[in-house]
């Protein structure tokens, strides 16, 4: 098995003089350069947060993962705002975040690649924040986490978002035999328990069951995770998730580890429910837990197999845990809250919406950018972005958010003419000198504080019509 480490937003050069190159090439190319839309669809055992992206409004579905471009001295490895885990035939690739170290690891020996990947302590802290995952306070250490680690760190979440519809049910054949007859006669299992007759009928009806093949995988996953004694702690890391472990238990009384493999075959179907419509990103996450193994190791598999996540709508979605506190919305496309109409009267055809990230009072509108962003300079289709979104609002300030190495800074890049107002700049500095996950939390914290202080004074200036100082 061969692993390359990189991260995102990042041009990675793959030598030809490194070892199994050309394999690991060849296996890529099965993804570069093709849209994430395509690649879902083509390979079911890929996963993808956020699970609705084809209402995203940055439109990932139509953007690669990463990009090959081969030279004859070398082939360059170019990666976007995807993280994560994907593999390939006999190749799996890491993407961590930028504010991650990594390097090339070509090996299956396992204490070279502990001794070369640093953990990517800032993805892991989002995922906690945005997804509610509660085990990196439990178990979390340097160099431990991987594809399958991931996969059960998320299992509470997509139990928890499914469960939330109801525990599924569907029609089932269930064969009973006693007094009470209400289905077909089975004549056979009848003439072999019944005689001499003493008042029983064997009979098989359909009707409505909690234990059917969905439930039943859930279930598999549940006690495949019991097995491991380094992360079963998830299964009960709050007490939603630990109640809905429960409930799939008591409502699969058939349950019986012999049946694992027809269950998973039973099961490669994608589901598709109109109402039930967050089983299916349950059903893929339980099915790669359960297959993981053979994943891995499906060397002459072309169907490629992993976890993803969008970085702009992580630090989208993290960002909005900040700043929902302090009074702002968080319009989302996606369910269509939130936003403005674009004309004020439409005369003919639908009425288009626009979905800023933030919005206090219409008043100041702050766009979250997960990219790299120089102190003095704003990219022209972003600062067109947040004009349109303050010409829309009649709001007075707009501001961008992007994450950054350096110390937190918060810039006035000036006033506006026209309407009026005024454009910001906020930067939340990721700790990158740190021993430990706990370190980094406490220190991110305290770079939360600042930039949430830096922020919130945006509405004593808009209130106070004060002038600004242009840093």
């Amino acid at each position: 098995l061969m692993m390359i480490v990189t991260t995102d937003n990042t041009s990675l050069i793959l030598g030809s003089n490194e070892p199994n190159v050309n394999k690991i090439i060849d296996d890529l190319s099965l993804l570069a350069s093709k849209n994430i839309g395509e690649l879902v669809t083509a390979h079911p055992n890929l996963l993808i947060f956020p699970t609705h992206f084809e209402d995203n409004e940055d439109d990932i579905a139509s953007k690669p993962i990463f990009e090959l471009n081969v030279s004859e001295s070398q082939t360059v490895l170019e990666t976007g705002n995807v993280m994560g885990f994907i593999g390939v035939k006999g190749t799996q690739l890491k993407i961590q975040s930028r504010f991650a170290r990594a390097s090339v690891v070509g090996s299956d020996d396992q204490a070279n690649q502990e001794e070369a990947i640093e953990e990517d302590y800032f993805l892991h802290y989002m995922l906690q924040k945005v997804l509610c995952i509660n085990l990196f306070d439990l178990k979390h250490s340097r160099n431990q986490t991987n594809l399958f680690d991931f996969l059960v760190y998320l299992f509470p979440h997509f139990l928890k978002k499914a469960l939330s519809q109801g525990l599924y049910k569907e029609y089932q054949k269930q064969s009973y035999n006693d007094s009470s007859l209400k289905g077909a006669i089975d004549v056979k299992a009848h003439l072999r328990q019944n005689l001499p007759f003493r008042g029983n009928v064997a009979y098989s009806v359909r009707e409505h069951s909690f234990d059917n093949p969905i439930s039943q995988l859930i279930r598999h996953a549940i006690e495949f995770i019991k097995q491991k004694p380094n992360l079963r702690d998830v299964l009960h890391s709050d007490s939603e998730t630990l109640d809905f472990v429960n409930l799939i238990v008591q409502h699969t009384p058939s349950y019986h580890v012999r049946d694992r493999h027809t269950i998973i075959n039973t099961n490669r179907k994608p589901f598709v429910h109109p109402y039930f419509t967050e089983y299916s990103g349950l059903q893929k996450i339980c099915l790669q837990i359960l297959r993981y193994e053979g994943l891995k190791y499906a060397n002459n598999d072309d169907k490629a197999h992993g976890i993803l996540f969008d970085g702009a709508w992580l630090w989208e979605e993290y960002l909005n845990t900040l700043l929902r506190p302090i009074g702002y919305d968080h319009p989302t496309n996606n369910n269509r809250q939130g936003g403005i109409k674009v004309y004020a009267q439409k005369f003919s055809g639908n009425n288009v919406r626009r979905y800023p990230d933030f919005v206090k009072d219409s008043r100041i509108i702050l766009d979250a950018k997960y990219k790299r962003m120089k102190d003095n300079k704003i990219d022209r289709d972003d600062l067109n972005q947040v004009l349109s979104y303050l010409f829309l609002y009649k709001a007075d300030i707009g501001g961008y958010i992007a994450p950054t190495e350096e110390d937190d800074l918060a810039l006035n890049m000036g006033l506006l003419n026209g309407f009026g107002g005024s454009i910001h700049k906020f930067k939340l500095a990721i700790p990158q000198k740190v021993a430990s996950y706990r370190a980094f939390k406490k220190a991110i914290a305290e770079n939360e504080a600042k930039l949430v202080k830096s922020i919130d004074e945006l509405s004593g200036i808009q209130s106070s019509n004060q002038p600004l100082m242009i840093i």
